[in-house]
This record gives structure tokens, C-alpha cells and sequence, in this order.
């Protein structure tokens, strides 16, 4: 990028000399030029340093004396030195200006600049655009006694009236008061300087200004004079702040879309609507500021969420949040609501604009709250506004146009993904309401106390949106032995919960009048795999027989991929009915099925459950099981069955249900 920038004026990088031609000698020499004249310390006859230098002549080798380029051509002369660094070579005296000393000499102001063929023609162009100053520093305030055309170029200012006065006539409104103090403490300390600072030109114009001023001394080591160097770059400046600019507008855009980003992720894994929608208050109040309301329609009735950044004003966004009626009747949310732009860009609130719908309290809420500006945007969803969210400052003026651009993103990543939650809320639903009226009503069985329960997955904080496949049955035969079936389809959606319902159909069918559950599932099998009537499903079914005098009954049962019964007896004891394992439902080819038999005493009770009483991604289903069988052997006495679910429910579920759960408890 540099190569596009336009040429300008740098200090020289060349050797810089001043001579005293009344005295005949160097009385200044910059880094290079010392290195150039090893061991001449100024002031120093100008024959002296000539020598030391090695001076001569680039086209016949013979001596020059210094003092004879303050008088050379402006084209320069060609010289050559033997100094022993890498300022040694082939130089040019391509600027050479000379002003009064103050009355009692003549200064001389000598660039040598390195002979290079690729650059030798620009570095003189550049070197007579460097301005040169001399000030008298024996006079009060170090006024200007001479300055080069190229000064006057610069500035604006002619000789006449520049010469006699302090150079801080070139100050100005923006010039940095740290800086010119530098300056000032390096001139005091009689130090060479070197600064770049904001000048201005005669015409008001501002200039960035690049100088270097050094002190003169005379045979007695005092400081006579100061010679300052000095290059317009402005050209170079403008362009580093201009490109600062973009660096920080592109960092902004990239912090901005960040954040947007993560709080689209952390939005989308909310499928319930309410939980979004304070969440969504929550994450625009903390991302700007302030406070902020989201308003929707959710069942045609309006609905406020309002939250802070501010943990100590909350109780005054919870009561803005309980009435919705103040909300969207405020000037703001009616334009964003029809479609308007009147407040799309960031305002300060004037009184008017306060919905007059506000309760008194709702007015001393938001008082409390901050009203001093604000930004508001329409939620749009598919074409359609489904709402209004806005962010409110205390203080005025607080939101720029950059802030606006992130929240009109922010507001259509939220009324998309708010229309998402609340269609997958509908689905859910209907889903929910097919698969309640696919499980059975628990009817009463003589001789048997049965409790159940259907939970969808949960997080600790919410029901998911999410319908499983996960059912029931009891079914009581005309024989006088009940069907127990615990069973799960694959998936958690819509066409999980009607696979669910056709392989209920098809057990409950084929169980009506066989009693072996081998034979039961292998018909059952058939029936779904040649008619693809359903998915895979895991299922415990078993066939718990009519009581005998003494009240025991005899079950039977088979899994089909699934996870086994368990059986507590009177004395506590409990038995995992891990035998008579097969295939799941739904693969073709069953093993041939065998069916396992167990004797259960009066006073047992016998749990089947799905996987998602058992299993998590932090815990194993052997250690869940383990957890469940525990939790029998502990059962306090007398207990019922619907006690039974809800202590191993309390003591073995957790709180953290990854996956449904559906749980069958019978106590004979």
C-alpha cells in the first residue's frame, strides 16, 4: 500500500552540516555526519572536518573543503569519503542554504545525500521541499533569523514575516499542548528534538508538520543558535489515520458481527417461546446497555418483556414486563409497528413520546430505568412485522449509527427465529395432542395398583419442544392375565409418535388373544416389517398372570432390544429380568423367541420404564439401573404405586432429563 501513496518530504537521509561562515567552522553535525568526520567534535574548523572526512572530489579525486559546498551550484557536487561504516561511499550536496547568524555571521545549512542511481533524483526533489529554520537562541523567546524558500512554500508565511518572531505562530487550535511541551523541554535541556505535530498554514490550513531541531554552540560549548528541519507529511499521516479508520471500523463490523452471532446461538437453543423471548430482552440489554423491551403478539394479545443491564433496577423491568397495554401504544413502537421509519435511527426520548397508556408506577419505573435516548426495529418474520424490539439509554445521545446497524440485524435474526419457536411450538403441540390420545387411559385391573407417567426430555429448566415415542399399555385379557408393555420408537417428532401409535395398535391387537409375549412380538414383528406399518422400536412386553390362593402371580415376558424389568419383592430383594433378550421391533429376521418366567409373590412390584429414567450423557444406563434399584430396595413400607413412581422418579431421575421417560409401576 505504501507504493500508492503520494511522494512527500522526509527529513534528509543524508549527512546534515552547519557551517559558520564568518568562523570558518562546523558548528553543527547530525548522527550521520559524525559518523562521517570520526573523532571531530563540533565546533570544529570546516578544513578539519573536510580531512577527516576524506572529502575529495567524485570526478578527479582531489580535496574539498566544505565550506566551498555552501557556495556550490544548486545541482550539487559530487563527492566521495573513506569513512569506515556504511555512510562511506559516493555523496552529493544536493541542498545547501545559507541565512544571517543574527547580526554577527553567516550560517550555512549543508545535506549530503548517498549517490544512488535508483533514488539520487527523487532524494534531491525531496530534499529541496525540507524546510530549514535557524533561530537565535542568545535572543529573548529564540526568535526566527532565517528561513528557506521552501518554508515559505510550506507555510504561506514570507521571510518578512516569519524573521523576529517565536515559530509557534504555527500553532494552532489542534496542535497537541503535550507535544509542544516536549519540544520546550528539549530546547531548555539545549537537546536535539524530534517531533511531529499538527501546524497550521498562513491561510488557516491545517499541516502535520515533522521536525528536527537541533542546538549550535559556539567555541565556548554555548548554544548560539537552533536549526530546525522540518517536512510536510500530511499526505503520510492522513493516510495512516485513514487507515487506522478502516482497521477500526472493520474491527467494529467484526465485533459487531461476533456478538450478533453469539447471541443468535445462544437464542436458537431455546425452543420454548417464553424462555426466548426473556432472554432475548436480557441479551439486547446487556449488548447495549441500558434497558431493553421486546413487544409481540403472541395469540393476538400484546406481550411486554423489559430487562436491564443493571441487576439493581430490575425489580422496575418486572414491573413493566407484568402490563403489556403501555408498551406498544408508544409513539415508537406504533411507527415500527405500521411499517414506519420515523425512529429506525437512534433519537433522544422527549416527553411525548412516553406511551400516556403508562400507570403512574409504570411511568416512575421507566423514569428509574433512564429515558434519555433510544432505538427501536421491527421484528419481521417471512415478510410479515411480528413485533418491536427497542433499547433505551439513561443517557442522551448515547447510540450512534453503527449501533443501529446491529440492532436492525439483531431484529430480523430475532423475528425469525421467534416465528421458528413458535411454529415448532405449534407442531409440538399437535404432536403433543396426537400422541396423549395414542397412549391408553389407565383403566382399573382387579388385583393390581398400576401408576404411570410420560415426561418429554427437559433440561432442568424447561420442557423441550421435542415428541418422542415413548408409550404404555395395560391391557387386561379375557383369560384373566394382563398385558404390561413399556416401549420406545426411534426419534422424537411427529412421525415418531405415529409409528408410535401404529405399533401400539399392532401389540395391542396381537396381544388380545395371545398370552405368550414370544409369540405376541413375533407376529407383531412380522406384521410391522412386511406392512413398513412403523420404525424401529425398542419394548418390554410382558404377561402377568391371574393370582393363585395366595395371591402370587406368575409373569412372562420378552424385550426386544430393550432394558430390563425390575422386580422388588415383599422382602425387598430386587431382581434385574435381564433374560429373554432380542432384536428391536421393526428388523427383519427375529431370532427365534424364547420367553422368560418369573414368579411374583403377593405385595411385588414390577417397574418398566424407558431409557430416559436411566440414561444421560453423564451417567451409563448400568449405573442408572443401579440408581433404580436402589431406590426400590429403599421404598419406606405401605407405600402405593403411585408412591413408588414418585419416589424412584425423586431419588433416581435427576434433575437433568436428557431424553422422554415414561415409567410403568404395578404393585400386585
Amino acid at each position: 500500500m505504501n507504493d500508492a501513496l503520494p511522494a512527500e518530504p522526509v527529513p534528509p537521509a543524508g549527512a546534515v552540516i552547519v557551517l559558520d561562515l564568518t568562523r570558518d567552522a562546523v558548528v553543527h553535525q547530525d548522527d550521520r555526519a559524525r559518523r562521517l568526520a570520526p573523532g571531530v567534535a563540533t565546533p570544529a574548523p570546516t578544513l578539519d572536518w573536510s580531512r577527516a572526512a576524506d572529502l575529495r572530489h567524485a570526478h578527479d579525486g582531489s580535496p574539498v573543503d566544505l565550506r566551498k559546498l555552501a557556495t556550490a551550484p544548486s545541482e550539487g557536487v559530487d563527492v566521495t569519503t573513506v569513512a569506515p561504516d556504511d555512510v562511506a561511499g559516493t555523496m552529493r550536496s544536493v541542498l545547501t542554504s545559507t541565512g544571517p547568524a543574527g547580526g554577527d555571521g553567516t550560517l550555512a545549512v549543508v545535506v549530503l545525500e548517498p549517490v544512488d542511481a535508483g533514488t539520487l533524483e527523487r532524494r534531491a526533489v525531496l530534499a529541496s521541499d525540507l524546510s530549514f529554520t535557524i533561530a537565535d537562541a542568545r535572543m529573548p523567546d529564540a526568535p526566527l533569523v532565517w528561513v528557506n524558500p521552501a518554508f515559505t512554500g510550506t507555510t504561506g508565511y514570507t521571510a518578512e514575516e516569519v524573521v523576529g518572531h517565536n515559530c509557534r505562530f504555527l500553532q494552532g487550535p489542534g496542535t497537541d499542548r503535550a507535544v509542544v511541551d516536549r519540544v520546550r523541554d528539549g530546547l531548555r535541556a539545549r537537546t536535539t528534538v524530534g517531533e511531529t505535530l499538527l501546524n497550521y498554514r498562513k491561510d488557516g490550513t491545517p499541516f502535520w508538520n515533522q521536525l528536527v531541531i537541533s542546538p549550535i554552540t559556539d567555541a565556548r560549548g554555548d548554544v548560539t543558535h537552533f536549526v530546525g528541519v522540518q517536512a510536510d507529511v500530511t499526505a503520510r499521516i492522513e493516510s495512516e489515520q485513514a487507515r487506522d479508520r478502516q482497521l477500526d471500523d472493520a474491527r467494529s463490523s467484526n465485533r459487531r458481527l461476533s456478538a450478533s452471532m453469539d447471541i443468535t446461538q445462544r437464542l436458537t437453543q431455546h425452543l420454548d417461546v417464553d424462555a426466548l423471548l426473556e432472554e432475548a430482552a436480557c441479551m439486547l440489554a446487556t449488548e447495549f446497555g441500558g434497558w431493553a423491551v421486546v413487544i409481540t403478539f403472541p395469540g393476538g394479545r400484546s406481550r411486554t418483556d423489559v430487562a436491564t443491564a443493571d441487576p439493581a433496577l430490575r425489580d422496575a423491568a418486572l414491573l413493566l414486563s407484568k402490563d403489556a397495554g403501555w408498551a406498544d401504544r408508544s409513539l415508537a413502537a406504533v411507527d415500527a409497528l405500521a411499517g414506519g421509519s420515523r425512529y429506525s435511527e437512534p433519537f433522544d426520548i422527549s416527553p411525548d413520546m412516553i406511551s400516556s397508556f403508562a400507570s403512574p408506577a409504570q411511568r416512575d419505573a421507566m423514569h428509574a430505568l433512564g429515558l434519555g435516548s433510544a432505538m427501536t426495529v421491527p421484528l419481521r418474520a417471512r415478510g410479515a412485522i411480528t413485533g418491536v424490539a427497542a433499547v433505551v439509554s439513561a443517557e442522551a445521545g448515547a447510540f450512534d449509527r453503527e449501533d443501529a446497524v446491529m440492532l436492525e440485524d439483531l431484529g430480523q435474526r430475532l423475528g425469525l427465529i421467534l416465528d421458528n419457536a413458535r411454529l415448532y411450538a405449534a407442531e409440538h403441540e399437535a404432536a403433543r395432542a396426537l400422541q396423549e390420545r395414542m397412549l391408553p387411559a389407565l383403566v382399573p385391573v382387579d388385583g393390581l395398583d398400576v401408576a404411570v407417567t410420560y415426561r418429554p426430555a427437559s433440561d432442568g429448566k424447561q420442557a423441550s419442544a421435542s415428541v418422542g415415542g415413548d408409550w404404555f399399555d395395560v391391557l387386561e385379557r379375557p383369560g384373566g392375565t394382563v398385558a404390561l408393555v413399556v416401549g420406545d420408537v426411534v426419534g422424537h417428532d411427529m412421525h415418531a409418535a405415529a409409528s408410535m401409535g401404529q405399533l401400539r395398535s399392532v401389540l395391542r391387537t396381537v396381544g388380545w388373544d395371545r398370552e405368550d409375549p414370544a409369540e405376541v412380538l413375533e407376529r407383531a414383528n412380522h406384521l410391522v416389517t412386511v406392512l413398513d406399518l412403523a420404525d424401529i422400536a425398542t419394548c418390554a412386553f410382558g404377561s402377568l398372570g391371574p393370582a393363585g390362593p395366595d395371591g402370587d402371580r406368575r409373569l412372562s415376558y420378552l424385550r426386544a432390544g430393550h432394558l430390563p424389568p425390575l422386580l422388588r419383592r415383599p422382602d425387598g430383594t430386587v431382581s434385574v429380568l435381564d433374560g429373554a433378550l432380542t432384536t428391536p421391533v421393526g428388523v427383519p429376521d427375529l431370532d427365534v423367541l424364547t420367553s422368560s418366567h418369573v414368579d411374583v409373590p403377593a405385595g411385588s412390584v414390577l417397574l418398566l420404564y424407558t431409557d430416559g429414567l436411566v440414561e444421560s450423557r453423564t451417567r451409563d444406563p448400568r449405573a442408572g439401573i443401579e440408581a433404580v434399584v436402589a431406590a426400590l430396595e429403599a421404598l419406606p413400607a405401605g407405600i402405593d404405586a403411585a408412591g413408588v413412581l414418585d419416589h424412584v422418579l425423586a431419588s433416581a431421575a435427576g434433575d437433568r432429563q436428557e431424553d422422554d421417560l415414561c415409567v410403568l409401576v404395578v404393585r400386585t
